[in-house]
């Protein structure tokens, strides 16, 4: 059900897909290229951001806004802008994100809590991983670490690729940009697994909006929030989420080998002829754990 009304303090929570179902988030840059654009537009429209979860065919937002206006103005900017700047990377046209997108919103205590749980375990109830702090593309484990998953970057003991590539991201962070998937894929050609491990949680932390203190104030504590997320899955009903059991490892396992398969470069992937589109369709099939129809949600062809 959606609210025609909101009620100063409430939570929303937000959901979205894109238009026919198929995967949004490929590789990192997407994924970064995403999380600017959200911290860019955050800023620009003093939306208060409590959540952030990216999954490979949609992601899922908590939000806290002024009025109705300022959350559609706030939710319409990021999708507009992700939509037009993957539209000019992957060559395609037209609608990315199915519309209108899902929105619930969460008034008492309980319901917030069960809400920001049920965000945060999405790769968790997808079997991404086991716990949701494992899990980059939560940000949780941002909530009180700058490098939770990589050693600690000081640019003066860095390598001279990657404190150029820090540097670039310095200014456009400054300048209020955010970064384009072709942008960011530069700043990591160049580097060692291990840098650009560093790079994206340097980006992460550098771009970061997300009101980590509001939510934890919520569970009285870090380390209350994170036995919560540990010991429910939380609950969401009213969001418009289509609800599919499976998990989403096959997509990792597929990006991996679209990527060792360059079907990547110059998003082969995606402007495949009949002919060739079958041959792939068969080999993911035989070489991943995917089902027919998450081939064709990777390949969005239906």
């Amino acid at each position: 059900m959606r609210n025609k009304r909101l009620i100063p303090g409430a939570w929303h929570h937000v959901y979205s897909i894109t238009q026919d179902g198929g995967v949004l988030f490929y590789r990192i840059s997407d994924r970064l290229c995403f999380y600017t654009i959200v911290s860019v537009c955050a800023r620009r429209f003093r939306m208060i951001v409590l959540g952030l979860s990216l999954m490979f065919t949609h992601f899922h937002m908590m939000l806290r806004a002024v009025d109705l206006a300022h959350l559609r103005a706030f939710v319409g900017a990021v999708l507009s802008i992700f939509t037009r700047v993957i539209n000019a990377d992957r060559k395609r046209r037209g609608a990315l994100f199915k519309r209108p997108f899902g929105r619930a919103m969460r008034v008492s205590d309980k319901e917030k809590r069960s809400s920001i749980i049920y965000l945060l375990n999405n790769p968790v109830e997808k079997r991404l991983v086991t716990k949701a702090k494992e899990d980059r593309w939560t940000f949780l484990a941002h909530c009180s670490e700058a490098y939770p998953f990589t050693p600690k970057l000081v640019k003066r003991n860095v390598s001279f690729r990657l404190r150029c590539a820090c540097d670039y991201v310095d200014g456009e962070c400054a300048a209020g940009r955010y970064l384009i998937p072709s942008a960011l894929r530069r700043l990591f050609k160049p580097l060692t697994r291990e840098e650009q491990e560093q790079l994206c949680d340097y980006i992460i932390d550098k771009y970061k909006f997300i009101a980590y203190g509001e939510v934890v104030g919520l569970f009285d504590g870090e380390r209350e929030l994170i036995i919560a997320t540990e010991a429910s899955a939380g609950k969401e009903f009213d969001v418009g989420e289509v609800h599919d059991q499976s998990t989403d490892i096959p997509y990792r396992e597929m990006a991996s080998l679209a990527a060792r398969k360059g079907l990547f470069d110059d998003w082969k992937l995606l402007h495949l002829d009949e002919t060739e589109r079958r041959k792939w369709m068969q080999f993911f099939l035989n070489m991943t754990s995917a089902s027919e129809l998450q081939v064709c949600k990777f390949l969005h062809c239906f």
